[in-house]
């Protein structure tokens, strides 16, 4: 049986579902097993919600709280704790349930033909394959972006002040707000949807108050965003979005300018041709005003949400240039488009390729090969209590990380954030005398005063056990831990 006779026995209704779901089986077959390559915001709130499923101390008391991420992991947390691969799977779904509502409005906008070709370059682009797999906050904006237009489209429809859909609202205005700064689209989104069209003054004001507190208390209660990095280069993420990320941060090479200034170039374009279309629908401002407030940082999440105005409103435009020559051969119609396909699909696919090889060997950045030898240390240190004691007992082992949450992920140890720099070299070694192993990056400006007080030190107090472009890891030789009773 041909695979085109398999497909004509489903029903059409559900032949997206299966294509679906046949992504969903790839994907988990390209991602890592191992505990490596994770975003930090994302590992903090997998630890708040295993530390509850196992009733141990709440890790949001050592570093902080975390994004809302956490309520999405809580189901997998409690139900395959300490796997994080389990989390992995779950944002599988989550991102098959952002495709297809993207493309059913996409459909309704425009057409079914743009809106699949976009779907399907979407979901195979290596931003969503890394983003996926790193548990970064990028991916988790489309399902919540998708989400809150349906709900305000359900809303209006049967508007009840007070309501359900009225509180999902709120509670997904905290969750994008808690992500990142491009999260801050939807509330804005919302205002501005109440503010020019609303159903009646009461809602109105129900929405405008509402939405405006949860927005700020989340921000107050998090304090920010830790964990984004601002004002990066916007052509050298475009690029990344497309390429795929390289492992080591190096500079923007002349292929990758001209790969990144031409899809700046042709974003520009889009934006102006189909700004009335753009403005006039929920989902296409929300995309707009994300890709505005998110160039502050034009990091990985802004590449994802600029990939999404670029496939889903650039789509169209093709099409509708062909559409003025539907008298000519196929390839006069459909030949810019097919030509696009083909080459994005080629740049996807390659890095997609890329991204498999790395994880087949082994390869880590430099942040996880500290992170890997910290986590060897700790095994070595357990394997030595266990056989000097003869049963297993907690080692002498406490790590001080830059990365709290991804090395206590790894190594499966105590961890606590990095220290604030003391006014001198004794004063910052008393302030660690319980911590055995420090990992943290010396050549970054905000650890440059912990760096000089460390460097006083000799070789006799502090041990350099490795020593990376991307930080470093030390050993102090006369830690004391406190005896646990």
């Amino acid at each position: 049986m041909s695979f085109k006779h398999f497909m004509s026995r489903i029903p059409p209704q559900y032949q997206g579902f299966f294509s679906l779901s046949l992504w969903a089986a790839a994907t988990i077959l390209l991602l890592r097993r191992d505990l490596f390559s994770l975003e930090e915001g994302g590992s903090k709130a997998l630890l708040l919600g295993w530390s509850m499923a196992d009733q141990v101390a709440a890790s949001v008391v050592t570093f902080g709280a975390p994004d809302l991420r956490a309520l999405l992991f809580l189901p997998v947390a409690f139900l395959f704790t300490g796997q994080v691969f389990a989390a992995k799977v779950l944002t599988i779904f989550l991102t098959a349930l952002s495709i297809w509502l993207l493309y059913l409005w996409n459909r309704r906008n425009f057409n079914s033909e743009s809106a699949l070709i976009a779907s399907g370059l979407l979901i195979i682009s290596p931003s969503v394959l890394e983003h996926i797999d790193s548990l970064a906050p990028g991916i988790y904006l489309l399902p919540a972006f998708t989400c809150g237009a349906w709900l305000n489209k359900e809303y209006r429809s049967n508007p009840r002040p007070g309501g359900g859909w009225y509180f999902c609202q709120l509670l997904l205005s905290a969750f994008c707000v808690s992500l990142h700064p491009i999260g801050l689209a939807y509330p804005l989104s919302l205002l501005w949807s109440w503010l020019k069209d609303p159903l009646d003054s009461r809602q109105q004001k129900f929405f405008l108050i509402g939405i405006s507190a949860i927005s700020l208390f989340t921000l107050l209660l998090l304090q920010g965003w830790h964990h984004v990095h601002w004002f990066q280069n916007p052509v050298s993420s475009l690029t990344i979005t497309v390429l795929g990320s390289p492992l080591q941060e190096q500079p923007v090479a002349s292929s990758s300018w001209i790969t990144g200034g031409l899809l700046l170039i042709s974003l520009i374009l889009v934006i102006v041709l189909q700004f009335r279309a753009i403005w006039s629908d929920f989902t296409g401002r929300m995309l707009l005003v994300g890709l505005a407030v998110g160039a502050t940082s034009s990091d990985s999440a802004w590449g994802i949400i600029a990939l999404c105005l670029l496939l889903y409103y650039g789509t169209p435009l093709l099409l509708q240039f062909h559409h003025l020559g539907s008298g000519k051969n196929f390839l006069q119609q459909r030949g810019l488009i097919l030509l696009t396909v083909i080459i994005l699909s080629a740049l996807f696919m390659r890095a997609d390729r890329k991204h498999y090889e790395i994880r087949q060997l082994g390869i880590l950045s430099g942040e996880d090969q500290l992170i890997r030898v910290i986590s060897d240390e700790a095994e070595s240190a357990r394997k030595i209590a266990e056989n000097g004691k003869g049963k297993r007992t907690a080692p002498h082992f406490r790590v001080a990380s830059q990365w709290p949450s991804r090395t206590m992920i790894a190594c499966r140890c105590d961890t606590l954030p990095l220290p604030p720099a003391a006014k001198d070299p004794e004063a910052q070694l008393a302030m660690m005398s319980s911590i055995t192993h420090l990992l943290f990056n010396p050549r970054q400006a905000d650890n440059a005063p912990l760096a000089r007080n460390l460097a006083v030190h000799g070789g006799d107090v502090i041990e350099t056990i490795a020593l990376l472009p991307d930080g470093v890891l030390l050993h102090f030789r006369n830690a004391v831990i406190p005896t646990r009773p």
